[in-house]
């Protein structure tokens, strides 16, 4: 008990100077649920009616992050029109990927891989698409109807894609 208080009374010091220097200390605003393959199917499916666009991606990984943007940008452009973004982060643990989510504004469905299910194992029970050599990024794009339409292991060409969302959209 008396270790606590001591421990209390030396961290309020600290966090006076910096509230005083101005220096904000982060806090975590969200949790990410965890995902297994399964799980995420039924995501998908639930989302039927909807163009759906399904992002594998890490903080770790330079490609996902340089595309993460035009995710962030094509769901603000197309979400009222029918687009619903699922992103599955591939990090250990989320408060790895919470700061890049807010930081991106990510108001889609952001989800963490269940961290007991082998990333690879994850990718092909998912997705028979990701091949013998799954790697990040990797997404997928289904129409109305549930349908695959898209699939791109690796960074995805902006245009391409928003060619396909823009036209599956107007497709009611």
């Amino acid at each position: 008990m008396v270790a606590r208080m001591q421990k209390r009374f030396l961290l309020m010091p600290l966090a006076a100077v910096l509230l005083l220097a101005g220096i904000s200390v982060p806090q975590q605003k969200r949790a990410l649920p965890q995902v297994d393959a399964a799980g995420l199917s039924k995501a998908v499916s639930a989302k039927k009616g909807k163009v759906v666009l399904v992002n594998f991606w890490a903080t770790w990984c330079a490609p996902c992050v340089a595309e993460f943007p035009e995710i962030v940008r094509l769901y603000q452009k197309y979400h009222d029109k029918g687009l619903e973004v699922i992103a599955v982060s591939f990090d250990e643990a989320a408060p790895a990927a919470i700061p890049f989510l807010d930081k991106q504004k990510a108001e889609f469905l952001n989800l963490i891989k269940d961290p007991k299910q082998d990333d690879d194992l994850f990718i092909k029970t998912y997705s028979k698409d990701a091949g013998d050599t799954p790697a990040l990024p990797m997404s997928w794009v289904y129409d109305r109807s549930g349908k695959p339409r898209y699939f791109k292991l690796g960074r995805f060409d902006s245009a391409e894609l928003e060619k396909l969302i823009s036209d599956l959209v107007a497709h009611n």
